[in-house]
């Protein structure tokens, strides 16, 4: 089972360095950039969430991030340390710096996921979608720029989606009191 994925991680990155366009470069480029440190989630979600005074989806999704960086990026990220696609690049072909941080599991992706999961169970479908989207994006972007493998991104998805039902649940059950 390692191999294949190795072997999927090798044949994604290869037909990443296919896609590239200028102008797709630059598009991937302001996703990923949007998606560092989950700054677009709060300044189009919980920002306005809290404007409309949708204070626990607030909470919640503040939390999840906050438990889904600890895991991902301080916890995992070092245990695992996978050396990122990046080392193998000049730094002339790359769109954007070298991270300097390890690969798996994709931060970017791990608050993306976390911050979609939450809107998916605490808002309407009409925000879900666009968050999805967002999230979506933000994660092939890693892929794209030769940052993440797919396997890292996979990996970032799953402990988004994880982490941000968990601690829903978590206040739904233990806090909110609701089913």
């Amino acid at each position: 089972m390692y191999h294949k994925l190795r072997a999927a991680d090798e044949w994604i990155f290869a037909r990443m360095a296919e896609m590239h366009h200028p102008v797709l470069d630059r598009i991937m480029v302001l996703f990923t950039y949007a998606g560092t440190g989950g700054l677009i989630w709060w300044a189009a979600f919980v920002i306005p969430l809290l404007i409309a005074r949708q204070f626990r989806t607030s909470i919640i999704m503040t939390t999840a991030l906050g438990i889904n960086y600890v895991l991902g990026e301080i916890l995992i990220k070092k245990k695992v340390g996978r050396d990122r696609p990046s080392t193998r690049i000049s730094d002339e072909e790359m769109k954007i710096s070298k991270p300097k941080d390890h690969s798996f599991p994709s931060g970017h992706s791990a608050s993306s996921f976390c911050s979609f999961t939450v809107i998916a169970l605490n808002c309407p479908l009409w925000m879900a979608i666009p968050a999805f989207l967002l999230a979506s994006t933000i994660a092939f972007s890693r892929m794209y720029l030769r940052v993440h493998y797919f396997t890292d991104v996979l990996g970032g998805i799953a402990l988004g989606i994880l982490d941000g039902t968990l601690v829903t649940l978590f206040f739904r059950l233990a806090l909110f009191r609701q089913p």
